[in-house]
């Protein structure tokens, strides 16, 4: 499947559509409760506000609710420290959370990637010298992406 390219495109874990960003979600260690670790940062880059997950589930049935015609794929990924088959509950999860928000089963797929692409690899975290790094960088793992795909190729 190819992402729909017109004004949508999938940026590091970022749905970019129009002038709206959308981070990936985020999950609690061997968990599908989300742990609301996204940070927001100022200009300067100093910490400002933490970017809830449940948040992120309204504004994304709101770009949903707005564009009937997107179709999204939900990507499950996994720490390497945590048990495979987690991404997959992951991403369905999150497919539930918007099916109770009213968007159409139909356009919602799921998947999983699992720790097959972390955003900080495993060599990296075990260099990190404190836990809390290490957490850190673990919790940066823990997510669902959304990448938008073309529905005419659903067809």
């Amino acid at each position: 499947m190819k992402a729909c390219l017109l004004s949508v495109f999938l940026i590091s874990g970022i749905v970019v559509f129009g002038q709206r960003k959308m981070p990936a979600f985020s999950f609690h260690h061997n968990s599908i409760e989300f742990a609301d670790a996204n940070r927001s940062f100022n200009d300067e880059n100093q910490f400002s506000d933490t970017l809830h997950d449940e948040r992120l589930v309204i504004g994304l049935t709101k770009i949903l609710n707005d564009n009937p015609e997107l179709h999204i794929m939900l990507i499950g990924h996994i720490a390497a420290n945590e048990e495979t088959g987690l991404g997959m509950r992951r991403a369905a999860y999150l497919k539930s959370r918007l099916e109770e928000k009213g968007i159409d089963a139909a356009r919602l797929e799921v998947s999983s990637k699992e720790s097959s692409e972390p955003i900080i690899a495993s060599d990296i975290i075990l260099k990190l010298e404190s836990q809390v790094e290490k957490e850190a960088a673990l919790q940066r793992n823990r997510r669902v992406e959304i990448e938008v795909v073309n529905s005419a190729e659903r067809q």
